[in-house]
């Protein structure tokens, strides 16, 4: 790192926002008898997770002493406006005006605020991580150097991704979709489903068989297989030559997951539930949990990710960011963070989420013929217009 980086906030604020225009963006597709909506939320059949009936996300808007602003964002698409009361109505009265060593200084400091009362993840830590991108944008920008520059000297300019959910509502639709992702050089997709590996196996099949061209094919249960469905799908799905098979088991079933990496078949890869590198570590020592670390940026932060990095390298792990819920400012300090990643996977790619805010964000990241170049600006790589933000800013 650096050894200019300090810096002084002079303020900082949160913005919940929300995209109603494009309500059907994340699972409508998938609409089933027992499905259950409310004015906010849905669940789908299959799964336990709750989903967002809107895109929703909490926005950071940090200005340093010197007037160079940083913008930052995390992965909090259930109840965003948690993160922002927590950044406006508490850490703002502790950091602004404050003057710190480094970016890892200001998220050490925050994180031991509150670590003895047992603030270890969740909300808190989602804070945490939109108020570290937003200093590292800051900080990068004064600097004139992307971040991941700044991470890494070594960083990729190139990388290639695969498209995260295959969102259409008949197989056929699928295919014809994927089809034309292939010919923009897509190489890798990664398909959701349930724990009943049967059903799965047969949407896998009908998806490879319908395109043949596409190279590499990702699995990702969330979280809903039982030990012997996850083991059944570990060895089906290496069978059809799927490079990983993503979340299989409950997230906090730490000797499942162990167990499970002993058996044939796939490689397992997960870490998007982690904040934190206290959280992680356990998984990636012997006997490991994982094969494959997949750490959410709007979740750990910049700060984080560089040590959670470090962590899985030390223990022979492979790392590649996972792409959740956010649009141009988290994605972008996703794909910041891919640049100093194992170039040996694909990077999730959300194809319709950073298009969200519109004319609102200007990003440097342009898809081409299959990934993206890092862009020849500082920061993450991403300017907002703040007048444009207004018609998806929701006031409490």
């Amino acid at each position: 790192m650096p050894s200019n980086l300090n810096f002084t906030i002079k303020s900082i604020e949160s913005l919940h926002l929300v995209f109603k225009d494009n309500a059907s963006y994340w699972e409508s597709y998938r609409a089933n008898e027992g499905d259950r909506v409310t004015e906010r939320f849905e669940f789908k059949q299959g799964w336990q997770t709750v989903y967002a009936r809107y895109v929703e996300t909490p926005l950071v808007k940090v200005t340093l002493d010197d007037g160079t602003v940083g913008w930052g964002e995390a992965n909090a698409g259930i109840g965003p406006e948690i993160v922002t009361i927590i950044i406006n109505d508490i850490l703002a009265q502790m950091i602004q005006g404050q003057e710190f060593a480094n970016p890892s200084s200001l998220w050490n400091f925050l994180y031991d605020t509150q670590r003895g009362r047992g603030y270890s993840s969740g909300y808190w830590l989602d804070a945490l991580a939109a108020i570290d991108i937003a200093i590292w944008d800051a900080v990068a920008k004064r600097e004139q150097s992307p971040v991941a520059a700044l991470l890494n000297q070594n960083h990729r300019t190139k990388f290639d991704v695969y498209l995260s959910g295959v969102r259409r509502a008949t197989l056929q639709q699928r295919i014809e979709h994927l089809k034309k992702w292939i010919d923009t050089g897509l190489r890798g997709a990664k398909i959701f489903l349930t724990g009943d590996i049967s059903t799965g196996i047969d949407e896998l099949d009908g998806l490879q068989a319908g395109v043949p061209d596409l190279e590499q094919w990702m699995v990702d249960t969330l979280w809903m297989c039982s030990h012997k469905s996850a083991e059944i799908g570990k060895i089906e799905y290496e069978k059809r030559n799927v490079r990983f098979f993503e979340c299989p088991l409950q997230p906090e079933d730490l000797t499942g997951h162990q167990e499970l990496v002993r058996k044939p078949g796939v490689d397992i890869a997960l870490g998007e539930h982690f904040r934190s590198r206290y959280q992680m570590e356990q998984w990636v020592k012997e006997p490991r949990a994982l094969d494959i670390y997949q750490p959410d940026i709007g979740r750990t932060g910049f700060t984080d990710y560089m040590v959670q990095l470090s962590i899985t390298s030390d223990a022979g792990i492979k790392t590649t960011p996972h792409m959740g819920t956010g649009v141009s400012v988290f994605q972008a300090a996703t794909l910041q963070c891919a640049a100093v990643a194992s170039p040996d996977y694909l990077q999730e790619f959300q194809g319709g989420l950073s298009d969200m805010l519109k004319e609102a964000s200007d990003s440097g990241w342009r898809y081409k013929e299959g990934g993206f170049t890092l862009p020849d600006r500082p920061g993450i790589g991403v300017e907002i217009n703040e007048e444009l933000l207004e018609p998806f800013i929701v006031r409490h």
